[in-house]
């Protein structure tokens, strides 16, 4: 599968990543739970897997989202990690939790990403596909 999105192409896979993310952190900001989370969650996974050859261009999209610690970002981040496992997303993780900068409450929520990216995720029974 090349491409998950209409009309193919580059720019619109990496605009259909960031509109998922957008769907993420709008419906997390609106209800509680995961359940709400997980359509749009696969749906932002086949995206980076039907894409791998924009790899670089979805790590950075990634690495933007860890400084925008907004409701949903833990789920989206720890969910297609946990999935990909890409080095330079850990590296970054890791960065930040040894030298954290800003709100220092962010930790845990670093700290969770990273958790993810390791087979015994502790909140991989919260999501349907692991179920």
């Amino acid at each position: 599968m090349a491409n998950t999105l209409p009309h193919g192409g580059a720019p619109d896979a990496v605009e259909g990543f960031r509109r998922c993310a957008h769907d993420v952190l709008r419906i997390a900001d609106a209800s509680c739970g995961i359940e709400e989370l997980q359509p749009e969650l696969e749906h932002a996974l086949r995206i980076l897997r039907g894409n791998l050859d924009l790899r670089d261009r979805f790590e950075t999209e990634i690495v933007f989202l860890l400084d925008t610690p907004a409701e949903g970002v833990v789920e989206l981040i720890s969910f297609v990690m946990h999935e990909c496992r890409w080095p330079l997303v850990k590296a970054e993780i890791e960065q930040r939790l040894a030298y954290p900068t800003g709100d220092v409450s962010n930790r845990r929520h670093y700290e969770a990403m990273l958790d993810a990216f390791h087979g015994s995720w502790r909140d991989r029974d919260l999501y349907r596909r692991y179920g």
